[in-house]
């Protein structure tokens, strides 16, 4: 800066003090706050460089000193490019000191020159935006109740104008209260006393010979008394992404009589195995009050451990089968395995089947199934295999209707409950505490939210139901119970008192009066009596007594107390010292041993542009099919681009066939293209096995099946390569496929031939295959439909190749003739091979019977 600017400084810095060189400061305090004001105004930042104050002491007496936030000089000697300073040694100061004759302070400019340009804003001020004694407190409380810092930031600017705060202050605060609260603890000491003091019950269990988590459980006093009171249904389910260990949380919920959900209990568990179900399980039984209490219904999906876990630990209960889940699997199935045109009718007969009322009407219904989907074998197949035969007494209406599910037979209610817990969490990247944090947060507002209904209940009667009829009812049962009872009467103009027709399906499932019994009593004149009413629907509370003489005298320690006592006086010392320990475990969880598990680490694979830290569950099955029907819609052509698209076709036709052999071209009769997705080969196989392309992916899941079923034989094939083999059909997005997710040839031949009992004929320019099925023989009967041609073009892409059934050789093709010479050799061999035991194939055989041609 030169001295005309210097001059300029001085005199516009040292008008604005000496105005106010006369004023007195009632205090040190107010002398420093009009310094900084004056400062702010003309883009200068006023620090204390030295205080003192008078203390008796000699020499010391009561001053300040003022001076610009850029005087001084930086005193490391660092090189460091990443480093930098604001200091300047400029020499503006001010000098403040008390009055010598009276109260008061008085200020004096002893420099009022700056050596630097004053700032045209203080936004974004390191020291300017300090967050108060108050903000601070403020923010504090904003980050406690979830509110994302970017609102936290705008809110500050609305109390108060001047703020200058920038966002990266906010995260800052909101990180050093988050470690305020810890404190000296660790992450799982922390979490269990946060657990103690809101009173929740908790288990926990280590890996063996190891202080880590293996496995958590928690859930509030609150959520024991709803389920001692609403016992009769649970409906469990796990979710991801919730936490940064990746632990699968498993979720268990009831539903209230005003048809509210409540949580039961909330486990982290290490894997989803049965070991670690039945642990979970097994501390959701020891919160029932007593065993005739044990629900009597549990819903969830097809999750074989989770299936197996119930069966061991709740024997007596009945197991439902989630039918919202089932249906969209059989329709993902459906549209791979049936034509469009076709896939309603199929769908609405399989609804018919599913909500059948009597065996002779689900028989029925399952034989049309049958008839109008038999040239559809696999999936009929898929169909009773996997759902009818094993499973129709835990999702068909016929055999449902037998027990008290209160309406709930799919586990709708545990997915809306992970949906909740994840808008609480917000992120999948936090730790266990913060887990427990949002799960905390959203027990209390369920509770708060299920005791309003009980009280609207309670105090109110809804217009609809102020008739006498309902007389006996009122604030003695919940409106949900009432709105039931209301759709049964609209009933009652169709079934009147036939019980044939009625069925009485609620009575059993819901415990109310059916149709045709509410018909009855208004023929009488009577009022619905109360005593009809299932005890479920009359419970308005959560004020379930726990505790009873004999619970007392049950969990009396007297007898513990003594034991212990006499074992600390028998032991030695270090043993003393271990029992010790681990009885302040249980009374003081903080003190516990405990280790977080660690972090998993993904360390395969590029990084990915999708947050890794999002909450939204992945993509089911039946998505993935959904979505790629979708795209192959939008893919479609428009009617004024088909004729070009045609012309395109022929073209490239052309183009593929002059990449064969020239004695192979006159079989060819026509090349058809496939979309180019990295999927291209298996596309190619479900179009010419007489599914759409779009079943490429029951292509890959089907050949992934095949290879772990017969695992030991595809070894041979593969030289002990079974698992890179199978990665390769394995794949975690939609979209184009990276080349290791190709169809590969030959591995992949081998299984294609034997999986789906066809010849398969691989051609390409220089290296052609026959590949025959090793367990069986196609039949000569369907040998046409038995032989699936595909052709590699560009080195990069397959396409569907049909040949010509019934062309003559001509005879200067002497290798097309010993090509089809050695085929049919080797298929005898093969076959001759295959009729004592396809297990004992020597796997030179099996490589003998790809036939390879190279032209010149």
């Amino acid at each position: 800066m030169n001295h005309h600017q210097l001059n300029i400084s001085y005199s516009y810095i040292v008008n604005f003090y000496l105005k106010r060189i006369l004023q007195v400061f009632s205090s040190r305090e107010a002398v420093f706050e009009w310094a900084k004001a004056i400062g702010r105004q003309n883009g200068i930042l006023i620090v204390t460089i030295r205080s003192d104050k008078a203390n008796g002491i000699r020499g010391r007496k009561d001053k300040l000193i003022l001076g610009c936030e850029r005087g001084g000089r930086y005193k490391s000697e660092s090189k460091k490019s990443v480093t930098c300073s604001h200091k300047e040694n400029c020499p503006f100061t001010l000098r403040c000191v008390p009055l010598s004759v009276g109260e008061g302070w008085k200020i004096s400019v002893r420099c009022g020159t700056h050596n630097h340009e004053l700032l045209d804003t203080v936004t974004g001020h390191s020291y300017l935006g300090r967050l108060n004694e108050e903000e601070r407190k403020f923010v504090n409380d904003m980050t406690k109740y979830k509110l994302a810092p970017r609102f936290i930031l705008n809110a500050l600017k609305v109390r108060n104008e001047t703020n200058v705060t920038i966002p990266s202050q906010i995260y800052k605060a909101r990180s050093t209260y988050r470690s305020s609260l810890r404190g000296p603890y660790t992450e799982m000491q922390h979490l269990l006393k946060l657990i103690q003091q809101e009173n929740y019950v908790h288990w926990t269990r280590r890996r063996e010979n190891s202080d880590i988590l293996r496995d958590i459980f928690w859930t509030h006093p609150d959520c024991i008394k709803l389920l001692n009171t609403f016992h009769f249904v649970l409906i469990c389910d796990s979710t991801y992404k919730t936490n940064r260990y990746r632990l699968p949380l498993l979720e268990i919920v009831g539903v209230t009589s005003t048809s509210l959900t409540f949580s039961v209990g909330f486990a982290y568990l290490e894997k989803e195995r049965q070991d670690n179900f039945i642990w979970a399980f097994e501390k959701v039984r020891m919160l029932f009050k007593s065993e005739s209490l044990i629900s009597k219904v549990i819903v969830t999906d097809r999750d074989l451990a989770m299936m197996n876990a119930i069966s061991v630990v709740f024997p007596t209960s009945i197991h439902l089968l989630c039918r919202f889940h089932i249906e969209k699997n059989v329709g993902a199935r459906c549209k791979q395995y049936v034509k469009k045109d076709r896939q309603e009718e199929v769908m609405d007969l399989w609804k018919k089947i599913v909500y059948s009322t009597s065996v002779e009407e689900y028989d029925h219904h399952l034989q049309q199934f049958e008839i109008l989907c038999a040239d559809i074998i696999l999936f009929v197949d898929y169909v009773k295999d996997s759902w009818l035969t094993p499973y129709k007494e835990r999702f068909v209406n016929v055999w449902t209707n037998r027990v008290m599910h209160l309406g709930n037979t799919t586990s709708n209610r545990v997915e809306s409950a992970h949906w909740r817990l994840k808008n609480m969490l917000q992120t999948s990247f936090g730790d266990l505490c913060k887990s427990w944090d949002a799960v905390n947060m959203m027990l209390k507002n369920q509770i708060c939210i299920i005791q309003s209904s009980f009280q609207k209940t309670i105090k109110d009667v809804e217009h609809g139901y102020n008739s006498q009829f309902f007389q006996n009812l009122h604030h003695c049962v919940s409106r949900k119970c009432m709105k039931l009872i209301d759709n049964q009467l609209e009933r009652v103009k169709i079934v009147g008192t036939n019980k044939t027709e009625c069925g009485c399906s609620i009575r059993t499932t819901h415990g109310l009066p059916c149709a045709c019994e509410l018909a009855k009593l208004q023929i009488n004149g009577n009022a619905i009596p109360l005593d009809s009413i299932h005890d479920f629907w009359k419970q308005l509370s959560i004020a379930h007594e726990l505790e009873d003489e004999e619970s007392l005298s049950d969990y009396d320690f007297s007898e513990e107390l003594e034991a212990m006592k006499a074992y600390m006086k028998t032991h030695d010392i270090i043993s003393q010292r271990i029992f010790k320990a681990k009885v302040r475990e249980v009374v003081f969880p903080h003190t516990t041993s405990i280790l977080a598990p660690p972090e998993k680490v993904r360390t395969k694979g590029a990084s990915k542009k999708k947050k890794e830290f999002d909450t939204p569950r992945d993509p089911s099955y039946w998505e993935y099919v959904d979505a790629s029907q979708e795209s192959a819609k939008a893919r479609q052509p428009s009617q004024s681009s088909q004729r070009s698209a045609r012309q395109q076709s022929q073209s490239s036709q052309h183009s593929f066939k002059t990449q064969f052999p020239t004695y192979i071209r006159p079989y060819i009769e026509d090349i058809v293209d496939v979309v180019a997705d990295g999927n291209f080969g298996f596309r190619a196989i479900a179009a010419l096995l007489g599914w759409t392309e779009e079943s490429w992916a029951l292509v890959r899941s089907q050949l992934d099946k095949e290879i772990g079923l017969h695992k030991d034989v595809y070894s041979n094939v593969f030289d002990d390569n079974v698992e890179s083999v199978r990665n390769s059909l394995k794949i975690s997005k939609l979209g184009a496929q990276g080349k290791d997710k190709w169809m590969s040839l030959p591995d992949l031949g081998y299984v294609i031939a034997t999986l789906y009992n066809v010849i398969l004929v691989s051609l390409s320019r220089n290296l052609n295959m026959t590949f025959f099925p090793l367990n069986k023989s196609p039949s000569k009967e369907t040998f046409g439909q038995s032989l699936l041609a595909i052709g590699f073009v560009n080195e990069n892409h397959w396409v569907q190749i049909k040949l010509k059934s019934d062309c003559p050789l001509p005879p200067t093709s002497q290798k097309w003739k010993d090509f089809c010479s050695d085929t049919a050799k080797s298929w005898e061999v093969a076959y001759a091979a295959r009729m004592k035991h396809w297990e004992r194939i020597d796997p030179s055989f099996i490589r003998s019977s790809c036939i390879s041609l190279n032209e010149d």
